[in-house]
């Protein structure tokens, strides 16, 4: 069961990353947004790196949504991994990290950006959490 709090660790840092992304977006070059926040992904995966595998912390100051946007896609990966690691297949934890993604990017969107919150958008979330419930009827 540990593999879920790892799953649910991916799903909010997954969600975190496309949220900051849209911040990101007034520097209206898509290659220098892409740049910087591949560069911040590159570097929370060397910081992750030396806090679980080496024991020593560089010392970095994150300060834009890019590079915070960045540092979620790190953390996400790696908790997605740690997740597919100890959960029961990638056909049960894949789904509920895209799905939970997906769901709580759109209540931040609607929440915090105050995007119209749609029957269409609701429908969504409500069939999309049905479906993953599906999925543990048979586990």
């Amino acid at each position: 069961m540990g593999w879920l709090i790892y799953a649910l660790g991916a799903i909010g840092a997954g969600a975190l990353a496309d949220f900051f992304r849209k911040f990101g977006d007034v520097v209206k070059d898509p290659f220098l947004d892409n740049l910087i926040f591949q560069t911040a992904a590159f570097l929370t995966a060397i910081v992750l790196y030396f806090l679980f595998s080496r024991k020593a912390v560089p010392n970095e100051n994150v300060m834009t949504f890019v590079i915070i946007g960045g540092a979620c896609v790190s953390l996400f990966t790696t908790f997605f991994f740690k997740s597919l690691s100890l959960g029961p297949g990638v056909s049960t934890v894949a789904p509920i990290v895209r799905v939970g993604g997906i769901i709580l990017v759109s209540l931040l969107g609607v929440l915090i950006l105050h995007e119209k919150l749609t029957w269409s958008l609701l429908a969504g979330m409500l069939f999309a959490s049905f479906g993953i419930y599906l999925m543990f009827l048979n586990k």
